[in-house]
């Protein structure tokens, strides 16, 4: 009489044993979303609780050797989101690869999107109302496929500092 429940028993917890080795299977292993990227190119980071930078990026060189030599004035692209119910400016961008230029927008209003462009004529045409431009003067050369160290300032939200790429040639296969 005591071997059926013991038999039941050994039987439930091999089973349990076995499940569990199974379901460990594929823990560490490749799977479905190892190589999946960002549908963006740039680089993105958070400042504070309140301030997110999305998709922050240099565009390709206009020539086809994909290096800005020194001396060249580069848009910095990217949207500023701020997440909070306060108020933010930008009140500082910098490089150790040159001096950046601030225009524009710096004020952030809760809730609202502010986007750097490249300028709809070249980096030193005429500002829209409402447009943010950030320009760095290069002090040295930067190339495509390396990353710039820009580092944004905040009133309110702080600093953050980030790898920025630049952007792959235009027509180029991803």
């Amino acid at each position: 009489m005591m071997r059926v429940p013991l038999i039941i028993a050994a039987r439930v917890v091999a089973c349990c044993a076995a499940a569990l080795a199974l379901v460990g299977c594929g823990a560490g292993q490749i799977t479905q979303t190892d190589n999946q990227v960002a549908a963006v190119d740039g680089v993105f980071g958070n400042v504070g609780n309140a301030i997110a930078l999305r998709d922050v990026l240099l565009p390709y060189p206009p020539n086809p050797t994909g290096t800005y030599p020194a001396g060249s004035t580069v848009p910095v692209v990217l949207t500023i989101i701020n997440q909070g119910d306060q108020p933010d400016e930008l009140v500082a961008v910098t490089s150790p690869t040159g001096q950046a230029l601030v225009l524009g927008a710096t004020q952030i209003a809760p809730g609202t999107t502010v986007i750097s462009t490249a300028g709809s004529a070249g980096p030193i045409s005429p500002l829209v109302v409402g447009e943010l431009r950030i320009l760095l003067t290069t002090t040295q050369p930067l190339h495509a496929g390396l990353t710039t160290p820009i580092t944004f300032q905040f009133h309110n939200a702080g600093r953050v500092t980030l790898p920025v790429p630049i952007a792959p040639p235009p027509n180029s296969a991803r």
